[in-house]
């Protein structure tokens, strides 16, 4: 099987053993987001928040700061709790926009609120992963959140982390198909501008300039500076299109 039918296949699992609902938002539906904005999460915030930071800066979409932590994700809160540390992030700056990139990192096995290990891929790992995603969410609207915007990660290099990156889409997707969460729970694909053709890795791409650009870092996961700045001016684009 092809890498891109393994990851579609993922993706179609994920949904149907979740429950996912038919009428779930587009990916980068336009929504009103206010300011102030946050963008956290673990190793693909570290540029992303970087060129985020700076792209917001020079459209004065303020204030607006990025936290990552590396190596970190939803799997071992007893290592780095993120929804402590997002509650703790929003008591200074104040957010009403919060944007998220976790994932990468929280390819293993869970302890479950039962007490026993899920392992990655099984419906029991996706049940527990989409309470810690929720319990994510509620730390941030709890502290004042209005809007979340959830960043998907673009195609991967290894067929591997590729499949993993398709299996959370999927859950993510469930809970933005959820009424209690689908008028401020969004999606933003980063492949979208980070692609030549949709659904498959992409090392370089080709400027408007007709420079040729390397988006992605050499591990084939993490973004280069060019490719955050790609993305945080589609993203300003999308999200605020007022800001010429």
């Amino acid at each position: 099987m092809t890498r891109k039918l393994m990851a579609a296949a993922v993706l179609m699992a994920a949904i149907t053993a979740t429950g996912a609902e038919t009428d779930t938002p587009k990916i980068g539906e336009p929504v009103k987001l206010d300011t102030p904005v946050i963008f956290i999460g673990d190793s693909m915030m570290k540029m992303l928040g970087k060129g985020m930071e700076k792209a917001f800066k020079a459209k004065e979409v303020t204030p607006a700061e990025s936290f990552s932590s590396l190596g970190s994700g939803l799997a071992r809160p007893s290592v780095f709790n993120w929804p402590a540390k997002a509650k703790e992030l929003c008591e200074r700056v104040k957010p009403k926009t919060a944007f998220i990139s976790l994932g990468t990192n929280d390819r293993q096995s869970l302890e479950s609120r039962t007490g026993s290990m899920a392992v990655v891929g099984t419906d029991e790992w996706r049940v527990e992963y989409k309470g810690r995603i929720e319990e994510l969410l509620e730390a941030l609207y709890t502290s004042g959140v209005t809007h979340v915007v959830w960043m998907l990660t673009p195609p991967m290099k290894s067929d591997v982390n590729e499949q993993h990156a398709q299996l959370v889409a999927g859950i993510v997707a469930e809970i933005a198909g959820n009424e209690k969460y689908r008028e401020r729970f969004h999606r933003y694909d980063m492949g979208k501008v980070l692609t030549i053709r949709p659904g498959r890795y992409t090392q370089t791409v080709i400027s408007k300039t007709g420079a040729a650009l390397a988006v992605r870092d050499t591990d084939g996961i993490h973004l280069s500076f060019p490719g955050a700045k790609i993305v945080a001016e589609d993203v300003l684009k999308t999200y605020w299109p007022d800001k010429k």
